[in-house]
């Protein structure tokens, strides 16, 4: 093989890597706000990446230095660069003031949260109070009921034990339950009245 065979491989070979090489630093790297002095001079953009010291039309070039420009500004340039920081600066005051006033009506709504659950609790408190008054109510209702039923009932019982007493002493009702035609008549005392002594019928009325 040819000296001049080998010199046109390792040749071709070479362009393929700084092609390879240009082009990843194109898709990774980033536009330098100052470019080199030939990209500058050719007025290309200067891309250049992390861990690269030449940018991507510097690489395409063979035997190229890339060398960085002076940076140099007109007053013009300048009072734009001093416009744009004082607006940056404007916009980062602004967003802090629109930050502390939602922070302030995040804390005042919290304070809200906070204070309407209490009441809430407050509610619930006041209802329970009121259905155990309610209920203490109601028990002694009941047990007054039931007094007042249980009076009545022994007041029942006394008087039937005071008639009952009574009976004996009682000779014309002695007579007619001693009397047989009480009982053959019973059926009727029930339904119209008591019977006399002397065998009529007295109405319950008199």
């Amino acid at each position: 093989m040819s000296s001049s065979t080998l010199s046109a491989k390792k040749k071709s070979y070479s362009s393929v890597k700084k092609n390879n090489l240009r082009r990843r630093i194109e898709e990774e790297g980033f536009i330098m706000t100052f470019p080199c002095t030939r990209c500058a001079r050719l007025g290309k953009s200067c891309v250049k990446s992390e861990g690269s010291n030449r940018c991507s039309e510097c690489v395409k070039a063979s035997n190229c230095r890339c060398e960085e420009s002076e940076a140099s500004f007109s007053d013009a340039e300048w009072r734009r660069l001093v416009r744009a920081q004082q607006k940056l600066e404007d916009e980062e005051e602004r967003a802090n003031e629109e930050m502390a006033t939602i922070l302030a009506r995040l804390n005042r709504y919290k304070k809200q949260k906070k204070l309407l659950h209490r009441r809430a609790g407050d509610f619930i408190a006041r209802d329970i109070k009121e259905i155990e008054e309610l209920e203490k109510l109601e028990e002694q209702e009941r047990k007054e009921r039931e007094e007042q039923e249980k009076f009545q009932e022994q007041g029942k019982d006394a008087e039937v034990e005071a008639q009952l007493a009574a009976m004996p002493n009682n000779p014309s009702l002695t007579q007619m339950m001693d009397s047989p035609s009480f009982w053959e008549n019973f059926d009727s005392i029930v339904a119209g009245g008591i019977p006399s002594p002397t065998g009529g019928n007295q109405s319950s009325s008199q």
